[in-house]
C-alpha cells in the first residue's frame, strides 16, 4: 500500500498539501441521480453557471481527517482501525433546504465560488460523526466537534439564500474512508464498513 499513496504528482495548480484523507457518506446510484436532476432544474432556475460536481463525487462528509503532502500508511491504518469500532444502525438523512455558503480561500491562486448545498438533517447522522469523533480521538487523530452535514451540489459566484425544498432522502447502510487527490478532483475509496441493517 506504500507505494501506492506515498507520492507526490506534481501539478501546476495543486495546493500544498494535495492529499486529503476524510469519512464520508455517498448517495446510491438511484439518489445520486434524482440529486443530480434537481440541481440541474435548479441551477437553471436560478440563472446559475458555475461548476457543478460530477454525480459520482456528491457525498456528505462526516470528519476530515488530515491534508497531507504525501499520505502515508500510518494515517490510513490509524483512520482503517478508528472506523471499525464504530457501529450503529443503518439510518435515512434527509434534505429539505438548499443553500450557498461563504466561498473559500483560493486554491492555486483561483477562486473557487460559493458551494451550493444541500442541508443534511437526522439525528443518526449526528450519532454517526459523535461516535467517529470520540474513536478518532481515542486513536489520536484530529477531530472536528462542529458539523453542519451538507452535500455540495456545485461552485459558483452568485449566492443563493436558505430555502426550503422538496425533501430528498437518501438512505446510508455504510461509510466510507476516502483518499481525496485535491484539485484532480478524484476520489479514491479506501475501504467501507457497513452499518447494521
Amino acid at each position: 500500500m506504500q507505494g501506492v499513496f506515498d507520492f507526490y504528482r506534481n501539478f501546476p495548480h495543486r495546493p500544498v498539501r494535495p492529499e486529503r484523507l476524510f469519512y464520508g457518506l455517498f448517495p446510491d446510484p438511484e439518489t445520486a441521480a434524482r440529486v443530480s436532476r434537481f440541481r440541474q432544474r435548479f441551477l437553471c432556475e436560478n440563472d446559475l453557471n458555475g461548476s457543478p460536481l460530477q454525480a459520482a463525487r456528491l457525498h456528505v462528509s462526516l470528519h476530515h481527517i488530515g491534508d497531507y503532502k504525501r499520505l502515508r500508511t500510518k494515517f490510513i491504518y490509524a483512520a482503517a482501525l478508528t472506523a471499525k469500532t464504530v457501529a450503529m444502525p443503518s439510518f435515512e438523512v434527509t434534505f429539505r433546504a438548499i443553500k450557498s455558503f461563504e466561498e473559500g480561500p483560493p486554491i492555486g491562486g483561483r477562486r473557487r465560488g460559493r458551494p451550493l448545498v444541500l442541508l443534511g438533517e437526522g439525528d443518526a447522522l449526528f450519532k454517526l460523526h459523535s461516535a467517529l469523533g470520540g474513536a478518532m480521538a481515542k486513536n489520536g487523530l484530529r477531530t472536528e466537534v462542529c458539523f453542519t452535514p451538507h452535500m455540495t451540489l456545485s461552485y459558483d459566484p452568485k449566492a443563493i439564500a436558505e430555502q426550503a425544498i422538496e425533501p430528498i432522502r437518501m438512505a446510508v447502510s455504510e461509510f466510507v474512508l476516502v483518499h481525496s487527490e485535491l484539485w484532480l478532483t478524484k476520489y479514491n475509496v479506501l475501504d467501507r464498513w457497513r452499518l447494521a441493517g
